[in-house]
């Protein structure tokens, strides 16, 4: 156990040992050579320097930066001879274009060809300033020359070629002539390298004067201005009168508008003409009044209007067409009728026969005429009514019926299943009153129930008044 601990203690002496003294061996050597830079900036800045290089022992140099940024910096020589014990270096630092800004250190190490052991190492510090560099890329128009009602669109790139992510920019696009100006603003951000299109439109429908415009871009930094553009664009002079004309029927008149508007740059006269066939134009009524060109069959209406740049103008007129419309309406409605007459299933309740009984009471025979109309039918039922003050007589001449009591009288019910299209029936049946009439006696309104294209459909009849003779 001594012993163990007797070699423990002897390698920590040696270690100790050569802990102090390897710091003095290595001042020893580093105190041969000593490197002065000619400047006189603490923070150097990217360029050219020359390194003085003072040493005690005469050889052959060798030099070289050392860490993360050694290839920033390139030596004129990387072997140098010195003799008398002074040498003067010529190098320059070249970092890399668009790097971030801030500070950077780099060793640059000297040393002995001949005996490695001497060297020296001097830390040197490369300062990047913050630059702050946006510029306008790209301008583009999409023509050179335009007509009032055009759009001028103008795009374009901007681009941050600076070292730092930028905020709040500001650009300013403006059109601007002798008596017109419009500006639009942009706001956006760029990062570092980063490149965004932009994009605007003016409305020369604004009714700008003919001439020449200028389109002028500014890019701004808060109240820094970063760059410019500007472009000159012509905008033409034309007169132009665009012209709408709605109508419409109301009733039994036309009316109707002319609605003109220069969209033009200049003054613009325009000749308007509405023709109307005779004898229609006696009720023709305007607005303002025309001028009148009688020709043969029609008459023209005229106006001529003038329009200042942006000015409009409406004329609006009513042609009363009443005589032509109403006969027109009859005549239609009249044919209306008739045909849904012809084609519409109908039935019909007739007394075809009747005889005086004792004590006033009377017998009559009533026919049903059944008409199928335009349509074929199917499922076919008539259905009528006696009232309780009659009671039927059990003799038909055509169909026999089913017959039912009720409390309020008798039903009698014909199925005649289909019917093809105009196709007519006739049904009967007989009945006497019960008691004497005064005046008259009124049977109720039969039912004719079908489906036509399998769509359930009721048609009543007249109801049938029994007149006393």
């Amino acid at each position: 156990m001594n012993l163990y601990l007797g070699v423990r203690v002897r390698k920590f002496i040696l270690l100790l040992s050569f802990v102090l003294v390897y710091p003095i061996l290595t001042n020893f050597a580093l105190a041969d050579i000593n490197m002065n830079l000619i400047t006189e900036d603490f923070y150097l800045s990217p360029g050219s320097y020359v390194l003085q290089i003072q040493t005690e022992k005469d050889g052959t140099y060798g030099m070289t930066a050392l860490g993360s940024y050694r290839s920033w910096v390139n030596f004129e020589n990387n072997y140098i001879a010195i003799r008398n014990g002074y040498k003067e270096v010529n190098f320059s630092i070249n970092p890399p274009d668009r790097i971030k800004a801030g500070i950077y250190k780099f060793p640059i190490m000297i040393y002995l060809i001949e005996n490695d052991s001497i060297y020296s190492i001097e830390d040197y510090r490369l300062l990047i300033e913050d630059k702050t560099e946006v510029k306008i890329t790209e301008l583009k128009v999409n023509k050179d020359t335009f007509s009032p009602g055009d759009k001028i669109e103008v795009t374009g790139t901007v681009k941050n070629t600076g070292t730092s992510d930028l905020e709040e920019l500001r650009l300013y696009i403006k059109l601007e002539g002798d008596r017109y100006e419009d500006m639009k603003e942009k706001l956006f951000s760029l990062n570092i390298d980063e490149e965004k299109g932009f994009e605007e439109i003016f409305d020369t429908s604004l009714h700008p004067d003919p001439g020449t415009y200028k389109i002028s871009l500014t890019l701004m930094k808060f109240s820094q201005k970063m760059d410019s553009r500007k472009r000159v664009v012509e905008i033409e002079r034309i007169g132009k009168i665009e012209k709408v004309h709605d109508s419409s029927w109301k009733l039994i008149q036309e009316s109707g508008s002319f609605y003109m508007k220069n969209v033009g740059n200049v003054e613009k006269t325009e000749k308007i003409e509405m023709e109307v066939t005779k004898p229609w134009d006696w009720f023709a009524f305007f607005s303002e009044m025309p001028e009148i060109i009688d020709m043969d069959t029609k008459v023209v209406f005229v106006w001529e209007v003038t329009l200042d740049r942006g000015e409009s103008k409406t004329i609006n007129y009513n042609i009363h067409y009443w005589p032509f419309i109403i006969l027109t309406i009859v005549a239609i409605y009249g044919l209306y009728l008739a045909l849904r007459q012809i084609k519409k299933p109908s039935l019909r309740k007739h007394s075809i026969q009747t005889k005086i009984l004792e004590d006033e009471k009377r017998e009559v025979m009533v026919a049903l005429e059944v008409k199928s109309g335009g349509k074929k039918m199917n499922d076919v039922v008539v259905e009528d009514r006696i009232p309780f003050v009659a009671q039927l007589i059990k003799d038909f001449k055509t169909i026999k019926p089913s017959i039912k009591q009720t409390d309020e009288g008798t039903i009698v019910k014909w199925k005649l299943n289909n019917l093809g299209k105009r196709e007519n029936i006739i049904l009967t049946y007989k009945f006497r009153t019960l008691v004497g009439t005064v005046g008259y006696f009124k049977l109720p309104k039969a039912v004719l129930k079908a489906r036509i294209n399998k769509v359930k459909q009721e048609y009543f009849s007249n109801s049938l008044k029994i007149k006393e003779e």
